[in-house]
């Protein structure tokens, strides 16, 4: 009998009822856009892109794909001696941390992941390209830990938090890009790089996820 690959159910049920197109970004963001990485078999990979070109992903294709990221995830903390998958929750607060959020251990899950996906896409959260939202996640700025989400949050007259306008946040990011925090743009960039890695996959993973789920909310 064939052993059922772990991964959260709550996260496959999501991927399940989304559009396949919102789950080809996860697979590109794991594949590293079908170049592969390391520590992703072969095997896991191919199946990935070749679900992804037939536009139909099974349950085992889309539990590989949960069970690599929530694998993955823990390389971004320390945690070396996991016997299962990291929960979903985990990674979120992970990344919430490496932004800079604030009260990430005592906020909701949904709060976490609002706050997560309006600092970091703005109000064009739903309509700005693909290539766009990668390039934004993996900025050295965002997966070095010098990004500041409170600088990228507004609240408005409800209390509800909001992102930065499309214009405002389009001006920020190009602002990160000319002036690069002068501690990943020296001689320690090499080292920064190594281990920024993880966070170039559960950044983006993980604000694909927020992502999904804010739009069926919308629905």
């Amino acid at each position: 009998m064939r052993k059922t690959v772990k991964c959260d159910a709550d996260l496959l049920k999501l991927l399940q009822q989304s559009d396949s197109k919102e789950v080809d970004f996860l697979v590109d963001v794991l594949t590293d856009n079908g170049a592969g990485r390391i520590s992703l078999s072969s095997a896991v990979k191919d199946l990935l892109l070749h679900q992804k070109a037939e536009c139909l992903y099974t349950e085992d294709g889309l539990r590989f794909l949960l069970h690599e990221f929530q694998e993955f995830g823990g390389h971004s903390m320390v945690n070396f001696f996991r016997s299962e998958p990291l929960p979903y929750p985990e990674l979120l607060t992970d990344v919430h941390k490496k932004l800079n959020g604030k009260d990430s251990i005592q906020k909701t899950v949904f709060e976490k992941e609002r706050e997560t996906v309006l600092s970091l896409l703005g109000d064009c959260w739903r309509t700005m390209p693909d290539h766009e939202r990668w390039e934004r996640c993996t900025e050295l700025k965002v997966v070095g830990g010098f990004f500041n989400m409170q600088d990228h949050l507004n609240v408005d007259a409800r209390g509800m938090v909001v992102g930065l306008s499309a214009a405002a946040s389009s001006a920020a990011f190009i602002a990160m890009r000319m002036f690069p925090p002068a501690a990943i743009a020296g001689s320690m960039f090499p080292a920064y790089q190594s281990m920024s890695v993880a966070y170039r996959i559960t950044v983006p993973f993980v604000v694909q996820i927020a992502r999904m789920k804010m739009i069926i909310e919308q629905a």
